[in-house]
């Protein structure tokens, strides 16, 4: 399958559960992200690689042979074995090691900031089960979505078991991706930025499908009542949604809404509502060359002045400076 219709093909598909989908595809529509793969390696021996706090999110594939990854808040290192996806969507610093009781007096340092170009194999130590992995990362455009990054928990985990069976979608695109990784030629930089792109919302989808997740945006996109008032507002932020009438679309009395709004996302729903106007707003600034005016007006607002004041207290700049500078 070529790639432009792989990555068409699962943002279009994206994920059959229970949950309003619509939602959470515009939200990844209107987010600007950007993903590489910066390492393609094979470790031997005892060995440790320490990555601290970024502000993109990491991930690891692991490709064979099997290793441990040691995360603040974990008792124990948690066991990675082939097929195996690890993701740090808030960029939480941790450590992979070949093994939970390697020292570090004992073992090869690898140091992440010294790479080889092209992606070329990197190999540490000898030995004849060596863990074989691709590390990249992905970086969202002014933290993409706020409430959803939010939602996210600091580590996410696909066991490779599941992706023959549940998820073959995700585990072609790892094959992908580790293919042109291998084969370094012209276009790959392209190819894999692109695949890269189509793993985040594949980890996204399995972890949806895999996760009781109850709590921030995603429980809220799940629950009825509130998915219901969510997908009118993403759906139509234009309209001059009160209160009242969100709540009505939830089914649910205006207090109850409000409070059950507040606990379940951190935001008041009118809250949510504009900031999630600010980021349309703000992609259709960047995307398109519509007038201000008529901007102000698909995001809901009656005037340009209104929407001008609304988007630098949000921002801190004006609209037209902004798109200015984003150019």
């Amino acid at each position: 399958m070529d790639f432009e219709c792989l990555l068409i093909h699962h943002l279009c598909l994206f994920v059959h559960i229970e949950v309003h989908m619509d939602v959470l595809a515009e939200i990844l529509d209107s987010v600007k992200m950007h993903g590489d793969v910066f390492l393609r390696c094979a470790f031997a021996g005892p060995w440790i690689m320490e990555i601290g706090q970024k502000k993109v999110a990491e991930f690891h594939l692991i490709v064979a042979g099997h290793c441990y990854i040691a995360i603040q808040g974990f008792t124990v290192p948690v066991c990675l074995e082939p097929g195996d996806i690890v993701l740090f969507p808030n960029g939480h610093a941790h450590v992979l090691l070949d093994s939970p009781d390697t020292q570090a007096s004992d073992a090869s340092l690898i140091a992440p900031e010294t790479l080889p170009e092209n992606l070329e194999l990197l190999t540490v130590g000898e030995g004849t089960e060596p863990v074989s992995m691709l590390c990249g990362y992905f970086s969202f455009d002014h933290a993409g979505h706020s409430a959803l990054m939010q939602a996210l928990p600091d580590f996410i985990h696909i066991k490779g078991e599941l992706l023959s069976g549940d998820f073959p979608w995700l585990k072609n695109t790892v094959e992908f991706i580790n293919f042109e990784a291998e084969h370094f030629r012209p276009g790959t930089s392209a190819v894999i930025n692109r695949l890269v792109e189509v793993l985040f919302v594949q980890i996204l989808r399995a972890y949806i499908t895999t996760s009781n997740q109850s709590a921030g945006l995603l429980g809220a996109i799940a629950d009825v009542r509130l998915g219901r008032a969510l997908k009118a507002m993403h759906k139509t932020p234009e309209h001059a949604w009160t209160l009242e009438m969100l709540a009505n679309r939830a089914g649910m009395s205006r207090s109850a809404f409000a409070a059950g709004f507040l606990a379940q996302v951190g935001q008041t729903p009118m809250q949510y509502l504009t900031e999630w106007r600010m980021h349309k707003a703000k992609t259709m600034l960047q995307g398109s060359h519509s007038g201000i005016g008529d901007i102000a007006e698909r995001c809901g607002y009656q005037s340009e002045s209104s929407f001008s004041k609304a988007f630098k207290k949000q921002f801190g700049v004006s609209p037209g400076s902004f798109r200015k500078t984003s150019k």
